[in-house]
């Protein structure tokens, strides 16, 4: 799992949001989790268009492999002017329902990411995982809410395939390094196959630097840098002001390929003295 998410581990309870598991499965959590095949948990069965049709501002749905640790998941961002409850419905059927209740649910949610469980490839080979959510086109529906008033249905679609990408190989700085506090190179090779082989498009390069610490207990990741690279990238210098003295830090690089999936390998090194 990469290093600057939070797995919501397909439980998601903050502040009155309720998940509702799909095929994904339907654990329960106190009395907030329902399984999605019970249909009296659902105020509109999907499918059901009311009022006035709202496209959703961005869908995507895409695969993430951990080249470095072998797990594979799936990840979802969905962005909207606003929603209430939402379906992720799919070529396999119905994936989850999230919906939100309380004083949040009632004045209406925007955003939202969640990623599952990543097993192991060695406990759950990648076939099995791909078998949760076939490939093709996910509709994402639901009761779009602005300050508490309906506002017709929001909807969108997500496109998922199954071509995954190889994990990028790091060049510099190699595994435990001590690199001196200069200007760094950081290299990897160019990703060219998926997984199974075939040619991949990547598009994007996506390099991410921490600060190996434990975050402030109110922020949300570590001290770090982010960048999305052109895929014909593949090294690139961060300037010495970035780095601190003696400190431990960990990188990796995600090939994120032309319909969004993505794999990451990661590494660490550590600077020197002034």
């Amino acid at each position: 799992m990469a290093m600057r998410k939070i797995c919501f581990l397909l439980i998601l309870m903050i502040a009155g949001v309720v998940l509702v598991a799909g095929s994904l499965g339907g654990t329960q959590v106190n009395k907030f989790v329902y399984n999605a095949q019970d249909k009296d948990t659902l105020s509109d069965e999907p499918g059901d268009i009311t009022g006035d049709v709202i496209p959703l501002k961005d869908t995507k749905l895409i695969i993430e492999h951990n080249a470095k640790d072998k797990d594979t998941g799936f990840q979802c961002f969905i962005d909207s002017e606003g929603w209430n409850e939402i379906t992720v419905t799919g070529p396999g059927g119905k994936v989850l329902t999230f919906k939100g209740e309380g004083q949040l649910g009632e004045l209406g949610l925007t955003e939202l990411f969640f990623e599952t469980v990543e097993p192991a490839n060695a406990d759950v080979p990648i076939p099995e995982v791909l078998k949760v959510l076939p490939e093709g086109n996910y509709t994402v529906m639901g009761s779009a809410i602005e300050v508490g008033e309906r506002q017709g249905t929001t909807m969108g679609t997500a496109w998922l395939t199954h071509n995954i990408p190889k994990g990028p190989v790091l060049l510099l700085p190699e595994e435990g390094d001590s690199v001196p506090l200069d200007d760094l190179l950081v290299r990897w090779d160019p990703v060219t196959k998926t997984l199974d082989g075939s040619a991949v498009n990547i598009i994007s390069y996506q390099l991410i630097i921490e600060k190996d610490e434990t975050p402030h207990k109110h922020m949300i990741g570590k001290r770090g840098l982010s960048m999305y690279l052109p895929a014909s990238v593949t090294q690139i210098r961060i300037p010495t002001e970035f780095f601190e003295p003696n400190t431990n830090y960990e990188w990796e690089v995600l090939a994120i390929e032309e319909s969004g999936n993505q794999a990451l390998t990661s590494s660490n090194f550590r600077t020197g003295d002034v």
